[in-house]
């Protein structure tokens, strides 16, 4: 029995200590991304360019950035290939795959906040709201910096 099923077996057993390590392991899952990470990875072990691919719209830094502290957590395996051109694949450990399994409790938990919220605008729709608005703005700036370009072009 690793050490997350063994803290798990005291279930209900929580005290105002606990908060401290609760707020941590939802602060490491907190940062954009992480969790797309975790649940892509769940599938299978996946090269980087895969995961790139699988995630619309997250950064190589972002990306590499989210990696190497799921690594250092213990929750994903880096395996690197000695060939050429060198290959590296990632792969969630037992800790991970564990952890999906609080990730799916998790979904189901929010799915019930999210009908039970009594709030005209819900949070989903502000996120989703936030994510077109931050869409619109890139694009803007991506046609202002074309616009900007081609004038040096000329």
């Amino acid at each position: 029995m690793n050490t997350l099923e063994s803290n798990c077996s005291s279930e209900g057993a929580l005290d105002k200590d606990d908060a401290k390590l609760i707020d941590f392991g939802l602060s490491v899952l907190s940062p954009r991304w992480t969790s797309e990470i975790l649940i892509d990875l769940a599938t299978g072990p996946k090269r980087t360019t895969q995961l790139l691919r699988d995630l619309k719209g997250v950064s190589a830094k972002t990306l590499c950035q989210r990696l190497r502290k799921l690594t250092e957590l213990g929750l994903v395996s880096r395996q690197t290939f000695a060939e050429v051109p060198p290959r590296v694949e990632y792969s969630l450990t037992t800790s991970g795959k564990e952890l999906t399994t609080i990730l799916n409790a998790l979904k189901v938990l929010g799915g019930e906040l999210y009908k039970n919220c009594k709030t005209k605008k819900r949070p989903l729709q502000n996120m989703e709201a936030a994510n077109d608005a931050e869409a619109a703005i890139s694009a803007e700036f991506t046609a202002q910096t074309d616009i900007s370009q081609a004038a040096y072009s000329i």
